[in-house]
Parts: C-alpha cells; structure tokens; sequence
C-alpha cells in the first residue's frame, strides 16, 4: 500500500489508509443500530488468509490544482462543446486517476486488487462507509457534534474516494493503546461542540424545509461552516473555491474557476449569487475617482508608506478596471495601479513582525511596473526609543500607545527624508471612517452610528504632523471629503461581516472583519483579507508593552519614588514604567517646565469631592482634551476621562484613579491642595 500511495500522490489522491476487511466489519458489528451491519463487506471465502488488507483513499486540498487542470483539458478538448464539463468531474477525475495506478501495479511487481469500491456507489453490496472505515483504520477521530471525521494533521479537511480490497494477508500486530487513545475522542472541548451541534441542526433544518426545486443560493455555507468552526484557519483548509464546488456541484461555478485560474482572474464574484453589491460598486468608483485626481497632480507620488495592511495595499494595486466576473489579477494588464511610486517603505523592529513579509509580497507584484525600490527600515527597540523625546515634544504627547506607533512612523519618514522624499501616501483614516478596530464590533447600529459621527470630530493622524520638521507633504486618500462623506453612508453590516464569498475564517468575534466594503471592493489588492494589526504589532513595537521590557530600568523602589515626584512636581499620574519612560523624555522635551507645553492645562486636586478638573480636561494629567466630549486623553493616555450615567466600569475606573492620587499626595510632604488649581498653558 506503499507504493501505492507513491503512485496517486502526485495526483492530488494524498490520503491513503490501510486497514483490513475484518476490522471493517467488526466496527460495524459494534454499532448500537443494527442497520450497519447490512453494510459489512461479505467474507472472502475463496482464500485460506486470516485477514484481508483494504486501502482506503482519499484526498485534501492538493487534490484542487491538478483537478483543475483535468478541467481545463477537459473544457479545451474538441470532443466536447468548448467550455463545458460534463456531469461528476470530481467522481471521473478520481476513477481515471485510480483505475490507472492500478492497471500500473503489476509493472512494479505488485497484486492488482481483487475489489475496487467507490464511495458514491450506492448497490448493496457495493456500497461502504468510508468514515465508518477510515475509524477502523484508526486514522482519525469521529466528531459526534459535527458528524466529521478529524484527522491528526489533516483536521476534517479531507474526502474519502474509493476502497481497494486485495487478497493480501495484513497483520493486524499488537494493539497500539496509545494510537487508539488518540484517536478514541476528536479532543473538542464541550463549547466547542455546542456551536458545532448548533450549526448542523440548522443545517438540517434548512435542508428540510427547503423546496426541492429551488434552493436558497447560500444554503451550502449551513453545511461548510460546522467544518469551519472545527479549525478556523487551520493549514489543510480547503482553499475557497474548492469549498465551495464541493457544497455546491455548481458545475457552472467551476468552469468560471478553471477559467479564472488559466486567465489570472479574481474568484470573488464568479457566481451570479455573489455579485458586489451597489454599495461596494460605489465605494470602488470613488476611490478610484480620488486615486485618479492624486495621478492628475502627482505623475509618480515619491513614496509610500507600505506597511502592507489592507490599507495600503489597496492605495498601491487599486487598478482602473470595474468589478465584474472578469476581473483581472494581472499586474501589466487588467490590474495595473493607478499610481506610480518611486519608494515603498516600512519599518520592522523585530524578525517576526508581519509588515515587513506582506510589503514584500506587494513590492515583488509591482517591481519594476508601478514602483521602483523597496526599503526595509531595520531599526532595533533602543534605537527606536531614542526618537521619542522629538517625537513626543512634536505631538505634544507621552501616551505609550500613541509613541510605540508614531516612532515607528517618524523612522519611516526620516529615512523617506534621506531619500529625497517629497511627497509620501498613507493609508490614514481607513480604520476609523470604515470601522477597522475591533472595538466597533461590539456597538450596535445606534450606538456605531453615533460614534463614528464623533470620530470623524476628534480623529488625528500623526504622519502628517511629523512630516513637517521633515518638509513632506502626506497625501492621505481615505481622508478626502468625498471618501469621509461615503463612509457615513455605511451601515454597520457593510462595514463588518465575515469574509466573502466564503468565511473561511469562520463564524466568531475574532472572524469579523472590518472594512468589509473595502476588501470586498479591491480584489486585486494583496491583503485584501488581511486581519487588522495596528502599526505598533505590525512593526514589532508591541515588544515594548509586553514582556516586562522596561522592568530593568527602575527597581519597584525607584519607580515608586519617580512616580512621586511627576505626581509632585508636575500633577501627572505615570500609571507604570513605559509611560514613566515616556514622561520622562516629554518632560526633557520641555526643559522639565511642563509650562512650556502649547496646550492649555488644569492642576489636579484628588480629595475634591468631585473631580478636580473641568470638562474638556484629562483627570489623569491636566491637559486640555482633543475635543470636549474626547473619553481618551491623547496627551497622556487616559481612559477614561469622564464617565457617562450608568457607564459602571468607567465609574471605578475614574474611582481608582483618585484614590491613587491622594494615596500619593499623603505619602508626599507636600500640601495636598496646592495653592492654586488651575495654571494657563504658557504659550
């Protein structure tokens, strides 16, 4: 059986288990329902072995690219209407492939099979029960919620095709007690099955309920997602158009996808079902539009800050080609950019930060057709961290989230500098007017409706103030008016969803995506599903809040007693050692006179009854917020800096704030009213 698998590899046929005919029928025999048994193979009495060897076969996804191409053959052949497949491609691929291994057998000097049986036979006798089988072999576990087989490596992505009987005597050998252990449960935790038994009866439901002439065209995806839901993401996954095929048999579908994969043509909307709706046609058309007029004035833009997010992937492949069942991924043909960049850039702080892989990828699908070089900016922590008092003093800030981002920013616009950059495109804004942070996920329609009118008041970008000590103009495209005017249009269902035309990525919080209208609308952008990483984890920055990074730097002692003195000296609360090293290069940004700071400011006094600070003003440090109604302090990185009625974890958050600060001020040797409670900012 070796050798046998040796021969229907390299066709795609990758699953080959043995077991015996006897096992088989013990299996069986063990069922609560007598019915199986109807189903046992009959016993070989034409031979005197003690056991018959059966092999059973199979595939996973490898058995997608050369089907494929048996399509393509087939579909091309003059014996049959051009472009048409004839009924069960799968089925005659999978027999052809087989019965020539076979015939191929003895040639190496081995017994052809005495049996052949195929899984879609359905004649008694004829007829097996490949997952029943695949048990016996001891291959795979039987998930009861699911009614899946899951294999060790495969997961439940894997198809069972055909059995083979030989009379060949297989020892069975001694019982492996740890094989059987292993494979005894399908390992799933109880919620798990839960979801999973969920999803099948739903699945049932509908199947019973449904008209036998017609079919709702997303009935299939009932059936995948239990499939899914056993291992989102998991490395055996069938690709999508293979899923699919293999729910539909919609042999319309597949002959656009064999054509798609000869043509290089985007998958996305082959099906009449899956046509992009209005609304993604709308937003492709005007950022298109805004993309042209930035081509009108800027023949070629300098540079660009490819950190190869969604984002920025689609502001350097975005092509001028309409989203139709044609759509064409070739990068010197259908999809040739809109713009042309002399430099792409971006930063990586750590080997294992991802920005750095997807802006490669990007930059070898445009080498040399719409972009010139490609920069890698290599920068370790230290050296990172030795920007952050000018880059705290420019944006008037020492919020650690704010820093771990923008000297990631201000690395990639110095060496923009030195390269005789001008003009440099980010992909600021998309995030919030198209609701890519994880946090929209948990508003409901009023509540994100609300919010996102409020965040196109207070949103701030950080490249383009940088910019300017480095004489740059940022081009922004998200931020054009005619793009924040469409996204207010948005609702919460085209702006979040999971992925389409298959949610291979499954059906939980952690599988929604945003900025669903704009993966939806540019197929041909690389990360076009890419999940949402802010810069600080693209780049490896993240490194710098985890890991105790900053522990070494002050024993508990040490920083206890600085973060008396910046509470005494300065009214600050410094909530732990990164914002203490962030404070500390503000407070040298200003001479140590926080005066000096062009932001108008409040003194703090904790033992008020009630906050000390007016409206408009950050709790945690004084400052003036970006907007009065702003519940996150950008200056120091407060949240929250004001509690709404019946917001309860806002309440004691602002509690344990207070009760912080006076715990400092009667530690202190100092009045713990100073004389006067308010400053001006000292402009």
């Amino acid at each position: 059986w070796c050798s046998l698998g040796v021969g229907i590899d390299h066709r795609g046929l990758d699953v080959v288990l043995p077991l015996t005919v006897e096992k088989y029928n013990a299996l069986l025999a063990r069922q609560a329902d007598p019915k199986f048994l109807r189903f046992q193979l009959p016993p070989q009495l034409t031979d005197t072995l003690r056991s018959h060897l059966m092999v059973l076969i199979g595939n996973t996804k490898n058995l997608w690219p050369p089907f494929l191409e048996a399509v393509i053959a087939e579909m091309e052949a003059e014996t049959t209407q051009p472009g048409s497949i004839a009924p069960h491609p799968i089925d005659r691929y999978v027999e052809r492939n087989i019965l020539a291994v076979v015939d191929d057998l003895p040639q190496s000097g081995l017994p052809s099979p005495s049996q052949t049986f195929w899984v879609t036979d359905t004649e008694p006798g004829r007829m097996i029960l490949a997952q029943k089988m695949a048990l016996a072999a001891e291959a795979v576990a039987l998930c009861p919620a699911a009614q899946l087989c899951v294999h060790p490596e495969f997961g439940p992505w894997l198809a069972f095709r055909c059995a083979l009987l030989f009379a060949v005597e297989e020892e069975d050998g001694q019982d492996d007690q740890e094989r059987r252990r292993v494979h005894s449960s399908c390992g799933h935790p109880d919620d798990l099955h839960h979801v999973l038994q969920t999803q099948m009866d739903e699945a049932l439901a509908a199947a019973q309920n449904s008209s036998s002439t017609k079919v709702a065209p997303d009935a299939w995806k009932k059936w995948v997602l239990p499939r899914i839901s056993m291992a989102p993401r998991h490395p055996w996954m069938y690709p999508p158009q293979q899923i699919l095929y293999h729910y539909t048999k919609d042999l319309a579908y597949l002959s656009r996808v064999a054509r798609a994969h000869k043509d290089g043509l985007s998958c996305d909307y082959l099906r009449e079902a899956d046509a992009p709706a209005l609304h993604v046609i709308q937003c492709r058309e005007l950022i298109q539009q805004v993309l042209l007029d930035i081509q009108a004035k800027h023949l070629v833009v300098d540079g660009i800050l490819l950190s190869g997010g969604l984002d920025t992937s689609i502001l350097a492949e975005a092509s001028a080609q309409p989203l139709t069942g044609d759509f064409g991924l070739n990068k010197r043909g259908a999809a040739l950019p809109l713009l042309r960049f002399r430099h792409a850039i971006v930063v990586q702080a750590k080997d294992d930060a991802l920005d750095q892989r997807y802006s490669r990828e990007i930059f070898a699908r445009l080498d040399g057709i719409s972009m010139e070089q490609h920069h890698v900016v290599r920068r370790s922590l230290d050296q990172l961290l030795e920007t952050v008092e000018r880059v705290s003093k420019q944006l008037c800030s020492f919020d650690p989230m704010e820093l771990r981002n923008s000297i990631v920013v201000y690395a990639a616009l110095e060496h923009a500098a030195s390269l005789g950059v001008k003009t440099l495109m980010t992909g600021d804004g998309a995030d919030e007017l198209f609701c890519g942070y994880s946090f929209f996920q948990h508003m409901d329609e009023v509540k994100l409706r609300a919010y996102r009118r409020h965040l196109t008041t207070i949103m701030r970008f950080t490249a383009a103030k940088l910019a300017e000590a480095f004489g740059i103009e940022v081009i922004s495209p998200f931020l054009d008016e005619r793009v924040i005017k469409f996204s207010e249009s948005m609702t919460r269902d085209q702006l979040m969803g999971l992925r389409t035309p298959v949610p291979v990525d499954g059906t939980g919080r952690t599988a929604c995506h945003g900025k669903l209208v704009l993966r939806q609308a540019f197929p041909e952008s690389w990360s076009q599903w890419r999940s949402k990483q802010p810069i600080e984890e693209g780049a490896g920055t993240t490194a710098l809040r985890v890991g105790g990074f900053f522990d070494s730097r002050w024993t508990d002692e040490a920083f206890a007693s600085e973060q008396a003195r910046v509470w005494h000296d300065h009214r600050v609360f410094v909530r732990d050692r990164e914002h203490l090293f962030c404070f500390a290069a503000f407070e040298k940004a200003f001479n140590g006179d926080l005066k000096r700071v062009p932001l108008d400011r409040q003194r703090i006094d904790p033992l008020a009854a009630e906050a000390s600070t007016s409206a408009g003003y950050c709790p945690a440090c004084g400052f003036a917020l970006s907007h009065p109604a702003q519940d996150f302090c950008v200056t120091c990185g407060q949240w929250p800096t004001s509690a709404e009625p019946g917001n309860q974890s806002a309440a004691a958050a602002l509690l344990q704030l207070r009760q912080a600060q006076a715990t400092l001020d009667e530690k202190g040797n100092f009045p713990a009213t100073p004389p006067s409670t308010a400053c001006s900012a000292g402009h």
